[in-house]
């Protein structure tokens, strides 16, 4: 079920509800945290802007939350470097440290197409069995979750390799995360979000992105993660 919160969009409410975002929001308090555990002020800003930096550290603290005792990847962690290039490192109890060098092509969320495209420029992918696969996959999803908020991974994130590049598909996955079940004024949130790609830089992937909604719904998203507790 879709967590919808609607309001009317004359001026007068608008201007009211900059005087006292509490009292307004105060009703549909399920939609606010799931805002308020999306995103924070300052990164709303910057995906609103268009540009919206994630640091290493942050990626593979997440991925390092994903392993469990059971997983044949026992640690994994990524580099970003000024080139363009993203470094994958993994240690596996089957074969030991694998290393990987290249490129995201494409980093992609739009309505229902989200995927995103790496190109293996150092390392050969024949062989390892489904390893390639648990790290693609996993390493999206951690992509994705300073945009998006928590997404369970499970069987809906599906990856494909064909020769040297690899497709990872996390549009169903997507769809069940809490973002996804909440609209405002007839807006998904996650439809409203966009990303249109992601480059690595040195210490972090810049994602390109936009918020589609009108100017008064991103400033009330602002208001709430500004006033509300």
């Amino acid at each position: 079920m879709v967590l919808s919160f609607t309001v009317p969009a004359s001026a007068a409410y608008w201007d009211e509800l900059q005087q006292d975002v509490g009292t307004v929001v105060a009703p549909y308090e399920p939609y606010v945290s799931v805002v308020k555990n999306t995103w924070d002020s300052q990164s709303l800003e910057h995906i609103i802007q268009g540009k919206f930096d994630v640091p290493d550290d942050v990626i593979n603290t997440i991925l390092s939350q994903e392993i469990s005792d059971s997983d044949t990847v026992k640690e994994i962690h990524v580099i970003s470097h000024a080139n363009g290039r993203l470094d994958i490192h993994a240690e596996t109890a089957a074969y030991g440290g694998i290393d990987i060098s290249g490129t995201i092509d494409s980093f992609i969320h739009d309505g229902d197409l989200s995927y995103m495209i790496y190109t293996v420029k150092e390392k050969d992918l024949a062989g390892h069995g489904g390893i390639k696969g648990w790290i693609f996959s996993h390493l999206s999803v951690a992509m994705l979750a300073k945009l998006v908020g928590p997404i369970s991974f499970n069987d809906d994130v599906t990856t494909k390799i064909q020769g040297n590049t690899i497709k990872v598909d996390y549009s169903q996955a997507l769809k069940k995360s809490a973002l996804a079940q909440t609209a405002i004024a007839g807006y998904n949130l996650a439809d409203a979000l966009q990303i249109e790609g992601a480059v690595p830089h040195e210490g972090y992937v810049e994602f390109q992105t936009s918020l589609q909604v009108p100017v008064e719904i991103q400033n009330l998203l602002l208001r709430i993660l500004n006033t509300t507790k």
